[in-house]
């Protein structure tokens, strides 16, 4: 009797998690235009407050310092997003141009290797990549208010900050209050880790894509610099795409100069692979590996509930929510299912360090 109230029991609480993951989802949806700026500013603390933190210890009060942060982070927006503006403005300028090189190449292919003439649909092609750069040119306006209102929710987060430790003591009023902020501390620190050594990595590689297509000749370098910075918080598939597309530009433009467009790809995949295979997980470590097939859900379901900013922001936010499951005790098999499996789990280092820690937590 007993067993069969426990079974019963279980199966109710299952669907009703079932049942309220998929309403979580329903309101990330609904809410989007708001949640969504206000999960890249907390994501941009993460990379700024180090930063906030040394203003603070030279004795600049906190309120000016967050202010001088946030000056900045606008100022390279700024700037930044009217290079990319004229840029796509040059682009559409000189569609004309790549869209003839675009048809030659196909002809050449099509008698080369007798294709059927029709294999390509060359006019929906080039009619969909016109209303692409079209819409990006367009919808700088709305992407530079989007930046006003993360901007805001990053100046209240980041002046929040330094009460979280005080709100969680009076919150709970409770002999584990300590050990919570331990533990919140703990997931602070490495998500901060992770995500200021991706953007340095992506960084990198973005300004060595850039030099290199400036060598080579590559029209728009700064442009798939930018491109290459962003899509590299997306692990293995922002790779594969970016290299994908800059080849395929490359091809296009300097056809029938198959060298230059051979030695533009080999600039673009070779950095991938040095610092994806060799820099990237030497800096970020083996304990923030995630499975590559949590890393497609998640591009999948970020990319459905936010668009294309969902697809750059899914990553970092399912490593946060990773190492939050590796750091609450119960709740630690979850993290593991999301790690690749490659390596035997271990203790959170957050409890290494507190090693009193973690057999009361629970208690």
């Amino acid at each position: 009797m007993t067993s069969g109230f426990l079974g019963f029991r279980r199966s109710l609480l299952g669907f009703l998690g079932f049942f309220a993951i998929l309403a979580v989802i329903g309101v990330l949806k609904v809410t989007a235009s708001f949640i969504q700026p206000f999960a890249i500013a907390l994501l941009l603390s993460f990379i700024f407050n180090p930063l906030v933190e040394f203003f603070v210890k030279i004795r600049i009060p906190r309120i000016i310092a967050v202010l001088i942060v946030l000056i900045m982070l606008l100022g390279i927006s700024l700037v930044l997003g009217l290079i990319l503006y004229q840029s796509f403005q040059s682009i559409v300028a000189e569609y004309g141009k790549y869209q003839a090189r675009f048809l030659s190449l196909v002809n050449f292919l099509t008698t080369e290797f007798n294709l059927p003439p029709n294999l390509i649909s060359t006019s929906e092609i080039t009619r969909t990549v016109a209303g692409i750069l079209v819409n990006i040119s367009g919808g700088f306006i709305g992407i530079l208010g989007n930046v006003a209102v993360t901007l805001v929710f990053l100046l209240f987060i980041m002046m929040e900050k330094p009460f979280m430790k005080k709100k969680l003591r009076e919150a709970f009023k409770h002999e584990r209050t300590e050990r919570i902020g331990v533990v919140f501390n703990g997931m602070n620190r490495q998500v901060s880790r992770y995500i200021i050594i991706k953007t340095i990595v992506s960084l990198l590689t973005g300004v060595i894509v850039y030099i290199g297509f400036s060598l080579v000749g590559l029209d728009f370098p700064f442009v798939w610099g930018v491109l290459t910075v962003l899509f590299n918080f997306m692990p293995t598939i922002g790779s594969i795409l970016i290299s994908g597309i800059t080849t395929a530009f490359a091809v296009i433009q300097f056809f029938p100069n198959w060298n230059s467009a051979i030695l533009a790809a080999s600039v673009m995949i070779l950095t991938q692979l040095l610092i994806g295979n060799i820099l990237d997980p030497k800096l970020t470590g083996d304990s923030l590996n995630l499975s590559p097939v949590v890393i497609l859900l998640a591009l999948l379901l970020w990319g459905w509930l936010w668009g294309t900013s969902g697809l750059f922001i899914a990553v970092p936010l399912t490593v946060a929510m990773k190492i939050t499951f590796e750091n609450i005790p119960g709740l630690e098999f979850l993290g593991i299912f999301m790690g690749t499996g490659a390596l035997p789990p271990s203790r959170p280092v957050i409890f290494q360090e507190n090693e009193g820690i973690d057999s009361s937590f629970g208690s």
